[in-house]
């Protein structure tokens, strides 16, 4: 199984996860707006992750790369002017980085060989930032509660969930290892 298909897998799994958490029953019928501190507590989440995906970039030497990498983070930060739809495109990246960064911690672990690479200590300490930011981000967005329609978040979910898909393989790109 290639790199690509077993990083599709994972944003297949990401975006999965992303509707589930978006989408769980409720105790109640009633759905209430996004609460401010809920989304404020999204956003942070998106810039821990995107910051530290930015710091990685800088400590590799791959900053083109990671620029890539965190462009779905950036539109989903920008996004969260409107909650409702920030939430739903940020669901999907938390998953997705959640994911890989235990993808990371497996090969680490000598358990499994989804991802490979070396990684330096500093890398590794922002593998454990990177996991903090998006479970806290996934906490955040299971707590929030919007009224944006099922359809609007669910096509946001898996277009957010493609868009990092897409920009992992672009930085694959020859072009961006430079």
């Amino acid at each position: 199984m290639t790199f690509f298909v077993r990083l599709a897998i994972i944003a297949v799994a990401a975006g999965a996860i992303a509707l589930a958490v978006l989408f769980r029953k409720s105790a109640t019928a009633a759905r209430a707006d996004v609460s401010e501190a809920a989304a404020r507590a999204v956003a942070l989440s998106l810039a821990v992750v995107l910051v530290s995906l930015g710091v990685v970039g800088v400590v590799s030497h791959t900053m083109m790369r990671h620029v890539i990498q965190v462009l779905p983070l950036v539109v989903a930060l920008v996004l969260m002017v409107r909650p409702s739809l920030g939430v739903a495109a940020a669901a999907p990246l938390f998953a997705f980085w959640l994911l890989l960064m235990t993808a990371v911690w497996l090969l680490l672990l000598g358990v499994a060989r989804i991802v490979n690479g070396t990684f330096t200590s500093t890398e590794i300490a922002l593998t454990i930032v990177i996991a903090g930011g998006s479970l806290a981000g996934l906490a955040s967005a299971w707590r929030c509660r919007s009224r944006a329609p099922f359809s609007v978040q669910a096509a946001l979910a898996a277009a957010f969930a493609a868009f990092q898909y897409a920009a992992m393989i672009v930085s694959t790109f020859s072009f961006a290892r430079g």
